[in-house]
């Protein structure tokens, strides 16, 4: 086995680490917009009055990004364990996504966005998701630079 598989392997499973946090939030926050108790299901609108923001909010916003980051994460590592190391792209993705939602996360922290607000608290799942795509910045880009071209066969004539 090689220091590239080793390193592949170790992607895919940084990338569905990732995925199921994403995936396991977005859950979360589908069960709080959906409160079900005896007697049904009841809308549950706390989620706007517990974030200061001075905009409109979009209701579930939050929500539907974990949902759609966890499937996209879930896609590309999928895309990556088929594709081993005959591609770069999906490494690409992976690098460009993470390195994205990192900064969006330092942006909400700091800035009061339109439609997101200000998000004052830091939690532990935060901090082990941006471990997490730290981790999986460096390791794609390790696997960009490790990429070589295949090289198509010259005929002399």
């Amino acid at each position: 086995m090689t220091v590239q598989t080793i390193t592949v392997y170790c992607l895919i499973s940084l990338m569905a680490s990732t995925a199921i946090i994403y995936l396991g939030l977005g859950t979360r926050g589908i069960e709080r917009m959906l409160h079900i108790n005896q007697s049904g299901i009841e809308r549950h609108h706390t989620e706007i009055s517990q974030r200061q923001s001075t905009g409109p909010r979009i209701p579930g916003g939050q929500t539907i990004f974990f949902m759609v980051v966890g499937i996209a994460y879930i896609a590309v590592t999928v895309w990556m364990f088929r594709s081993k190391h005959t591609s770069k792209t999906p490494y690409i993705i992976a690098a460009a996504g993470s390195a994205c939602i990192i900064i969006l996360y330092v942006i909400s922290r700091t800035v009061d966005l339109p439609y997101i607000g200000l998000e004052p608290e830091v939690g532990t799942v935060d901090i082990l998701s941006k471990i997490l795509q730290v981790a999986i910045l460096i390791g794609s880009v390790i696997m960009i630079r490790q990429y070589k071209e295949p090289q198509e066969p010259k005929l002399y004539t």
